[in-house]
């Protein structure tokens, strides 16, 4: 038997005799890269034929290079090694230095065989390179670590005596472009979209400006700018809101959008003034459409085709309860997303509308105009429609109007702020709805909170679970399953975790729960039958993410008591 050698061959030959593509597949991609010039190893994996892992082992094996997986190495990377090339260049070469010897810098690439590359690396750095070869997303993930597009903070203070061209709304756009502060002020909110953050605070001490953000669901100190600084960003960031820049005395919203990698990202704008300067909070929204998908927001499979059953009803209401930030609003558009069709009118009224939908019609409340929820939800009824999104029920009249509009035809999606499902309905009492009308109208209650997720890159099994530490209620959940604790590692920012999940608590109102609230029952009789038909708590919920490996022991407490 003749023995291939596969050194001397293409990857794409190497490919085919190892026969982990088809002789179709790399025809097709063959065609594709003349076509478009590019590498047939990059088609391959853009069309998902091969992984990128795969790819690197090819090319280690053909070439000779070293493999290096970044991911395991964060620890011992010199953040003024990794920042010895800009990050605008690091991800157009897909490299990444990570590490300096005497006068070699290693580098991580997509492609050490590019020469040109390596080239360049060599001239802007004036070390000898040494190429290592890892995947794409690697050196992604870790660019946006470690590299830096920080602007120095002495260029914005040597602008200070040009305070008009700072925030004028006037000047020309190259001007803008090179301003150091509108660059500082972009970079800030770069930096937030690559950590994930879901707010950016922008907060006035003493004698410092602080900026914080918030980052699964837990705020995180970032930088200190100087006092000097202070006015001007914030009044760059009220310039890119849309907000008065002369009133610096009452709370003003608004919002805008930045590009960012070829996306757009929404940006809302709060400020109010505080004791040291107005205090800015920027609400960062992504129009990833995934996010809004209701497979993926953390039902349990066991919950999600009860909760679908309900949001296909014709008529009724299906509240949605839970503290502010625990992911209602991000429920609802999952919702809307699922049942939304071109056979059906759909209305929605927000405070404020966060995310747009095309085929949905939107109403912002305005309250200088009188415009609020109440007077907005009577004019959808007089708008023929058959499904209307109320973001919040605030008061008795909004209450009232959106239950007599479930019960004339219509489902209503809507939020409310109670701690559980059961007492959503005391609280309808409580605000001044009739029994019989709740009855009539509510169809479901969820309860719903946002646990942070384990960062997969270094959770560790726990050897052994205190059993002090496990509630007898869900104990049954937990046992014989492997439980995760936290570590921390430079993915994670050394929390531990890396993004955040849904858990959830369905209460169908079934006709016991209906007799029993016309009998006016306590909350407690109303959840003990919920539970025997079959409602799982939000501790129970929880205890599943810590059973799947999802989530810890101690972020299943911190969240649902």
């Amino acid at each position: 038997m003749v023995e291939i050698d596969f050194k001397k061959q293409r990857i794409g030959e190497i490919l085919l005799n190892k026969k982990l593509i088809t002789e179709i597949q790399l025809m097709e991609a063959l065609e594709i890269q003349k076509e478009t010039g590019e590498k047939i190893g990059d088609v391959l994996i853009r069309k998902g034929y091969i992984s990128d892992s795969t790819l690197v082992e090819l090319i280690s094996f053909q070439r000779g290079y070293d493999t290096i997986d970044l991911s395991k190495i964060q620890d011992n990377i010199d953040p003024s090694v990794a920042n010895l090339v800009s990050k605008d260049f690091a991800f157009k070469r897909k490299i990444f230095p990570f590490k300096l010897i005497d006068s070699t810098l290693h580098v991580a690439m997509t492609d050490p065989r590019d020469i040109s590359a390596v080239d360049e690396v060599r001239l802007l750095t004036g070390y000898n390179i040494k190429p290592y070869i890892t995947t794409r997303k690697d050196i992604e993930d870790t660019i946006k670590l470690y590299t830096s597009d920080d602007y120095s903070l002495k260029e914005v203070q040597e602008i200070m005596n040009d305070q008009d061209l700072v925030i004028s709304e006037k000047y020309q756009e190259d001007i803008v472009e090179k301003n150091p502060l509108v660059r500082l002020a972009n970079q800030v909110i770069m930096k937030a979209i690559s950590l994930r953050a879901s707010d950016i605070h922008i907060e006035p001490q003493e004698k410092t400006c602080m900026i914080r953000f918030r980052v699964d669901g837990v705020l995180q100190r970032i930088k200190d700018v100087p006092k000097t600084v202070q006015r001007l960003l914030i009044s760059r960031y009220k310039i890119m809101g849309g907000m008065d820049i002369t009133e610096n005395r009452l709370p003003q919203d608004g919002r805008g959008s930045i590009n960012f990698q070829n996306r757009m990202i929404d940006l809302r704008f709060a400020s109010i003034p505080s004791v040291y300067g107005e205090n800015i909070t920027i609400r960062v929204l992504d129009r990833d459409d995934n996010i809004f998908d209701l497979e993926k927001i953390g039902m349990d499979k066991d919950t999600i085709p009860v909760y679908r059953e309900m949001i296909l009803l014709p008529n009724g209401s299906v509240i949605i309860t839970g503290p502010t930030g625990s992911g209602k609003t991000t429920t609802l558009y999952a919702s809307l997303n699922h049942i939304a069709n071109i056979e059906k009118k759909i209305f929605t009224i927000e405070d404020p509308v966060e995310y747009r939908f095309p085929q949905i019609m939107q109403v912002q409340v305005n309250p200088k105009i009188n415009m609020d929820f109440s007077r907005g939800l009577r004019a959808m009824m007089r708008s023929d429609p058959d499904i209307i999104m109320v973001g919040e029920i605030r008061d008795l009249e909004t209450a009232r109007i959106a239950m007599e509009a479930s019960i004339t035809g219509h489902l209503v999606l809507t939020t409310l702020h109670t701690n559980d499902a059961p007492s959503s309905l005391t609280r309808l009492l409580e605000m001044g709805i009739e029994s019989y009308m709740i009855s009539a109208s509510v169809k479901c209650i969820v309860a719903q909170r946002l646990v942070r997720k384990l960062c997969e890159n270094c959770k560790k099994e726990m050897e052994e679970v205190p059993k002090p530490s496990i509630r007898e209620d869900i104990r049954g959940i937990l046992e014989g399953r492997k439980i995760y604790r936290k570590v921390g590692c430079s993915r994670c920012n050394n929390t531990g975790y890396y993004g955040r999940v849904g858990i959830y608590s369905v209460m169908v109102v079934s006709r016991k729960i209906r007799q029993m609230l016309l009998m006016r029952k306590s909350t407690d009789e109303i959840e003990e039958v919920a539970r025997k038909e079959g409602m799982r708590t939000l501790l129970e919920s929880a205890a599943q993410k810590v059973a799947e490996g999802i989530t810890t022991i101690e972020e299943m407490y911190r969240v649902t008591l």
